[in-house]
């Protein structure tokens, strides 16, 4: 079973070094997505707009198989997010 694993950091610098930790990490299952605050996000960064989050407010979410998910949470908390929760992953009705 897949989980979702979302860190809330205060900088995009602590998000890309999460980012960068992960990816030396080298967790097979891991997709990671970044999402921002700012229509000035930038390139590759998605735009999400949510009362709860400030400007500057950087989102990382990680999809990954079940049994990384806990590796995932260790990595990303090195960066000190400001919040952070996992999840499982739900599949699409229909699949």
């Amino acid at each position: 079973m897949m989980e979702v694993v979302v860190a809330i950091f205060e900088s995009a610098s602590s998000a890309e070094a999460a980012i960068d930790d992960l990816e030396i990490a080298r967790i097979p299952s891991a997709q990671v997505r970044q999402f921002g605050n700012r229509p000035d996000s930038e390139r590759g960064i998605i735009e999400l707009r949510h009362a709860s989050l400030v400007p500057g407010d950087r989102i990382v979410a990680v999809t990954v198989e079940e049994h990384h998910a806990r590796a995932v949470m260790e990595i990303l908390d090195m960066q000190a997010p400001a919040k952070m929760t996992e999840a499982p992953l739900k599949p699409a009705r229909g699949n």
